[in-house]
């Protein structure tokens, strides 16, 4: 997935100060408002070059890389031993954010979340309402609780994570399997993105505990204290994320407004198409952000 219309896309390595190396790609001019795009955990910063492409028109727009899944400015992720030793949790994931937006100097933003990635934009809003200017949730992955509307996409990938998390023996015996049940019919500019996280066991490892801990957060606690202009993204068939948590997550935050698609999924959003980038550029541009 490349960018549109010739826009330029660079590349930036941060370190984070626990000491997690973070590959950051971003787009537009920095002096303009900040656009941070939290991703689908444990994909390449590639996947949202459509969307930094839009974005970067009238916004700087960032995103980054989930960390311990690639590292460094050579690519390589940290030894087992410095990912072991890093955090894994959302509260870890979080302060990425917030590493990236102190590296840029950037006071208030607004949160873009696909996927996973809308937990930690929720999460962030709710817990540092100070540096959030707004947020949209593109396609949740959302759990609430013991009753948590969930495809049966979410609860299989869910199961899987939760054993290979137990340990790399336990990742190496499940790793096999989860490619050929979890992305068949991948359009083939996207699959070798999409399929980064079930490249080997060590790396499928990592993004089990890292991916596992988000979708096994419980986020209505965060809900009520969530202020900013929220942004809800779904559709009516999406088979990876149930629409019914997006339904759910919009009608208990205190500013927000719910966009239901007929039809899309994760891929879709991801290519950032002409009513997707309308629909985005509107709120944005009513919610004055930041």
């Amino acid at each position: 997935m490349t960018a549109r219309n010739g826009d330029t896309i660079g590349t930036a390595h941060i370190t984070t100060p626990d000491g997690v190396a973070l590959r950051v790609r971003s787009a537009g001019d920095p002096s303009r408002p900040v656009v941070l795009i939290a991703s689908a955990c444990g994909m390449p910063a590639e996947l949202c070059d459509a969307w930094l492409a839009f974005l970067g028109r009238d916004h700087h727009a960032l995103t980054w890389e989930t960390r311990g899944l690639f590292g460094g400015p050579h690519g390589t992720g940290e030894e087992p031993e410095a990912f072991d030793a890093m955090g894994h949790r959302v509260v870890d994931q979080i302060s990425d954010i917030l590493a990236i937006l102190d590296h840029y100097q950037v006071p208030r933003a607004h949160l873009m979340g696909l996927c996973g990635g809308a937990v930690l934009a929720l999460r962030m809003a709710a817990e540092h309402a100070d540096r959030v200017a707004s947020t949209s949730l593109w396609h949740g992955d959302f759990d609430l609780g013991a009753d948590s509307p969930k495809t049966s996409h979410q609860r299989n990938l869910q199961a899987l994570m939760e054993i290979a998390a137990e340990s790399r023996q336990s990742a190496a015996m499940v790793h096999g399997a989860v490619p050929r049940n979890a992305t068949a019919d991948l359009p083939p500019d996207v699959a070798d993105l999409v399929l980064h996280p079930f490249r080997d066991a060590e790396t499928f490892y990592r993004y089990s505990l890292l991916n596992g801990a988000l979708m096994a957060e419980d986020i209505r606690g965060a809900l009520p204290r969530v202020k900013a202009p929220a942004l809800v993204v779904t559709s009516e068939d999406d088979q990876t994320a149930h629409p019914a948590g997006s339904h759910a997550v919009a009608a208990a935050l205190a500013r927000s407004r719910l966009h239901v698609e007929p039809h899309g999924d994760h891929l879709s959003v991801f290519r950032a198409g002409d009513g997707l980038t309308a629909v985005a550029g509107k709120f944005l541009t009513e919610t004055g952000t930041p």
